[in-house]
């Protein structure tokens, strides 16, 4: 009998010691393996609106977007579907929207892509519509600029041209080349 519990107690030691140098090596395949993968958005919106408020607390600006994704590894916030809109008060008559929008880290910067349309919203005259594929807007200064493509449309007119500076507040558009257009009266 004391043989039998020898036996025993022999090979449940060696369970043990087995045990235990799977465990210490599976404890070593995860330390060496580098840090465990991490999710790569730092934080998702989804029907976000974004306010700009100045000084005084009034509203400036809106921004809407379907999605809003920041990206951890270089602090970037991309946004679908967006729009922006500026509050009436701010008297900029203007409202942009695009496919894609991107916010770099600390930057009042939004580039906009894919199908951009900015639109006067002046009741009182006629719409006036940009259309181009990509535009750098900076809200807070209500300047926009763009070496693309653009199609301007006012009034049964439009003009042709790559390139464009704007001055939304001031209603002022700079066409900088190939400039090309059909005016109607």
């Amino acid at each position: 009998m004391e043989r039998r519990t020898l036996a025993g107690l022999s090979l449940l030691t060696a369970a043990a010691l087995g045990s235990g140098a799977l465990w210490l090596r599976a404890r070593e395949d995860t330390t060496t393996a580098g840090p465990a993968p991490r999710l790569e958005i730092g934080y998702y919106l989804r029907d976000a609106r974004l306010s700009a408020t100045g000084d005084d607390g009034h509203i400036l600006y809106r921004i809407d977007a379907v999605d809003v994704v920041q990206s951890p590894a270089d602090g970037s916030v991309a946004l679908r579907a967006v729009s922006i809109d500026y509050d009436p008060a701010t008297e900029v008559p203007w409202r942009l929207r695009a496919d894609r929008g991107v916010m770099g880290p600390g930057d009042k910067m939004v580039r906009l892509s894919g199908n951009v349309v900015a639109a006067t919203r002046d009741a009182a005259s006629p719409v006036a519509t940009i259309s181009t594929d990509y535009l750098e807007l900076d809200p807070g200064t209500e300047t926009a600029s763009t070496t693309s493509k653009v199609v301007i449309e006012y009034a049964g007119s439009i003009v042709h041209a790559t390139g464009l500076r704007a001055q939304l507040r001031e209603d002022r558009l700079e066409l900088l080349a190939d400039v090309r257009g059909r005016y109607e009266r």
